[in-house]
């Protein structure tokens, strides 16, 4: 043989030790994983939670002004403590372009809720390009006023480190967003 037998016994002492101080780290390292409200990849998760599906695009539509509609989109994110940072107006962007066979009043609320941002963005900076939330509006062809958003837990297909907590804070801004619409709406 190649090895001598002093030699083939120090390698397999090596081998010995080696597997053991791997199985050692390999323990000590799944203990530390846990979660703590469950496991945010797992569908079962969300049904113990009894989250609404809501698609990821959400409108509905009223027969109202966009005065009255802004009005009562402000006040609802206001009580719902989700800061208005712009309000783009696209329709009068389209207009001053000349522009004339767009919709009208297309308007899109960037909102946040920065007490929650901390949360969500701690582990997953990358998510920062799904912020602000955005509430939309326009006019249909039937004239009705269309209100919609891009549900905010749609980032959680991105998220590259699952977070259960920012992942729990993105579903309640879902389900917030959507009474929002829902409330103004139904009048």
């Amino acid at each position: 043989m190649w090895l001598s037998k002093g030699r083939r016994n120090l390698l397999r002492q090596f081998l010995r030790f080696f597997f053991l101080i791997v199985t050692i780290s390999g323990i000590s390292c799944t203990a530390q994983i846990s979660w703590e409200s469950g496991d945010p990849w797992d569908d079962d998760y969300y049904e113990e939670k009894r989250y609404p599906e809501i698609p990821d695009i959400y409108e509905r539509s009223v027969s109202i002004s966009f005065e009255e509609a802004d009005l009562m989109i402000r006040s609802a994110l206001e009580e719902e403590n989700f800061k208005i940072i712009k309000v783009a107006h696209v329709s009068e962007g389209m207009k001053e372009q000349g522009r004339t066979d767009f919709w009208e009043d297309m308007h899109i609320y960037m909102v946040c809720k920065l007490s929650d941002g901390y949360f969500i963005l701690r582990h997953n900076p990358q998510l920062v390009g799904f912020c602000p939330y955005r509430i939309y509006t326009y006019r249909n062809k039937e004239g009705d006023l269309v209100i919609g958003m891009v549900k905010p837990s749609l980032a959680v297909k991105y998220m590259g480190n699952p977070d259960s907590k920012a992942v729990e804070l993105l579903r309640k801004h879902d389900i917030q967003l959507k009474k929002i619409i829902d409330e103004i709406t139904s009048k």
